[in-house]
This record gives structure tokens, sequence and C-alpha cells, in this order.
């Protein structure tokens, strides 16, 4: 066999360098992919949970205006029920004093009723006098439709007393005792209307367990 000349060695060499060479950066080649591989799963894990934190906030931050906007919602529907409720109560109560006018200026036109009223009115103003004699103001053609009285000192007329009743003066400084008109025991009346249908409607009204304090009337 003949021996290798120097050429043969060199090329050798240069083979088993080369061989050395790749398998080096083959081993670097290795480290570095797996080095990066590690760096990208931690990179799609921090990305992962930072994005995960970010719908998280952005969940909370939609529930949060979620609940703003429905008890805004529920504000507004209760005013607007509320409102609604008070415009009913408002009709009821301005078409039940109309009736009671009507049935007052029903009675007022029927004489004999008219005298029942004034005299069940005068005698109850009467009752309730500490003084033992009154001056009783009456409406204009209604003096001749009081029973006599000896706790009547006299009956006068007035036009202020234009839907009837009576009015019990002091007989010697004229003092207004007993206000029993008609017109006075509506504005007492009406308080008490209102106070009732407050009870029935409350019902209709979110969370509203006792007549609305609104609609009572001072």
């Amino acid at each position: 066999m003949p021996a290798q000349g120097p050429a043969a060695g060199e090329r050798e060499a240069l083979d088993a360098f080369k061989r050395a060479l790749h398998d080096e950066y083959r081993r670097k080649l290795e480290t570095r992919k797996e080095r990066f591989e590690e760096e990208f799963s931690a990179l799609v894990a921090a990305r992962r949970v930072a994005v995960e934190a970010s719908v998280r906030q952005i969940r909370e931050k939609q529930l949060a205006d979620f609940e703003i906007e429905l008890s805004q919602a529920k504000q507004a529907a209760s005013r607007e029920l509320r409102e609604r409720v008070f415009a009913t109560m408002g009709d009821l109560v301005d078409e039940l004093e109309e009736r009671i006018r009507q049935k007052l200026t029903s009675i007022r036109g029927n004489r004999k009723e008219h005298a029942l009223l004034l005299n069940a009115l005068a005698l109850e103003a009467l009752d309730v006098l500490a003084s033992p004699a009154a001056v009783l103001l009456v409406g204009i053609g209604e003096a001749s439709l009081l029973k006599k009285d000896p706790r009547i000192a006299r009956v006068e007329e007035t036009i202020d007393l234009p839907m009837g009743g009576v009015i019990a003066l002091d007989r010697e400084n004229g003092v207004r005792l007993v206000d029993n008109s008609l017109l006075t025991r509506l504005e007492r009346l009406k308080p008490v209307i209102v106070e009732t249908l407050s009870g029935k409607l409350s019902s209709l009204v979110n969370h509203v367990q006792e007549p609305l304090p609104e609609l009572r009337v001072p």
C-alpha cells in the first residue's frame, strides 16, 4: 500500500477540522434552539398571563359598567313609575274633588237636604265651643235654614262662603272660633284622600313598603 503524501494528510486533517467545526456549531445551534424554545415558552406564558389579566380587567370593567347602567336603568324606571303614580294620584284627587264639589252643589240645590247639612254643621260647631253663645256666619240666603238654638247669638250672611257651611265667631270680638265651612272641610279631607290612595298605589313602586311620603299633603 503506497504511503500517504503530505497532501492526503492535509486533506484528512481539514476534513476532521470541518467535522469538528460542524459538530460544534450543531451543538451550539441545538443549545441555542433549546434556549429559544424556553424563552419563547416563557414569553408566550408571560403574554398569556398579561392577556388574561387584560381580559379580566376588561370583563371586570364591563361588569362594573353593566352594574352602573343597570342601576341607572332601575333608577330611571323607578322615577318614571313614580311620576306616573304621582300623575295618576293628581288625576284621581282632582276627579274626587270635582265629584265632591258637584255633590255639594247638588245638595245646595235641594233646600231640604241643604238645611239638614247646614244644621248638622252648625250643631257640630256649637258643640265644640267653650263660649255659651256665638255668631254664626253662613252663605247668602242660608240664614233662614238654621234652626233656633240658644247658643246662637245671631246669624250673619257672607259672600265669603262660596261652598256653604258655617263659621262660628266670638260674639264679643268677632274672633273666629270654629271654621266648619265646606271648603275648609274639603281641604281637610284631601290629605285623607291622598293618604288612602297612596296606600293603594304604593305597591306599584319598587321597594316601597309604606305610603309614599311624597304623596302626603302637609
